[in-house]
């Protein structure tokens, strides 16, 4: 039995280095939880850490007080840009380091701020943490695992010299689009649904 285990085991992994699996929950993963313990691990060096946290939560709560066209054009320009880049780079032999880089930084950007927050302000803190990433959040991470998975298996075809290939173009192509309405869906959360819910929390909370 555990002979049969073992070639099942082997049997997936070679499927999955075939398919060009990508492992995106666990990158994320390990990137969130870097995130949580670099603060952590900071926090008491020096004093002027607890100012430098305060200034980096202000700019972030600032970002969320903009409203209108103006805001929308800035989050479609940051997000736009990075999503674009993101799909050409699938193209080429880059986007297998991108699409861990992506996936790395996002958990570690989401674990960073959290424990920030809670440091700096407690459980409250906490909550106000999450409210900046509620809820386009929840439209941000499937969509970036569904681009990075599709953007690093087709580098990893070309990665293999096997060139481009119509069909799996088209169909890479497909992806890119379909996920991109997800992800401008998210976009349009970010800017017309999350400044209120921060507004409610921060209001009702009394951190500032």
């Amino acid at each position: 039995r555990r002979l049969i285990q073992g070639e099942d085991m082997k049997k997936r992994s070679v499927l999955y280095h075939r398919k060009g699996y990508f492992p995106a929950f666990w990158i994320f993963l390990a990137g969130f939880l870097a995130g949580v313990l670099i603060p952590n691990l900071i926090w008491r060096l020096e004093w002027h850490q607890k100012t430098v946290s305060s200034l980096y939560l202000i700019g972030t709560f600032a970002d969320k007080t903009e409203e209108g066209y103006g805001y929308l054009a800035q989050v479609f320009r940051t997000r736009g840009s990075f999503y674009l880049l993101a799909a050409l780079c699938g193209l080429s032999i880059f986007g297998v380091p991108l699409a861990v880089a992506s996936v790395l930084f996002a958990g570690i950007q989401t674990g960073f701020l959290l424990a920030v927050s809670i440091l700096q302000f407690g459980l409250q803190g906490g909550i106000v943490g999450a409210s900046l990433l509620f809820p386009h959040y929840l439209v941000y991470i499937p969509c970036l695992f569904y681009l990075m998975a599709a953007v690093y298996s087709r580098s990893l075809e070309i990665w293999r010299s096997r060139g481009f290939f119509p069909g799996k173009v088209f169909g890479y192509v497909l992806q890119v689009f379909f996920c991109g309405l997800a992800y401008t869906a998210g976009i349009f959360l970010e800017v017309f649904l999350n400044p209120k819910i921060v507004e409610i929390v921060m209001r009702n909370l009394k951190i500032f």
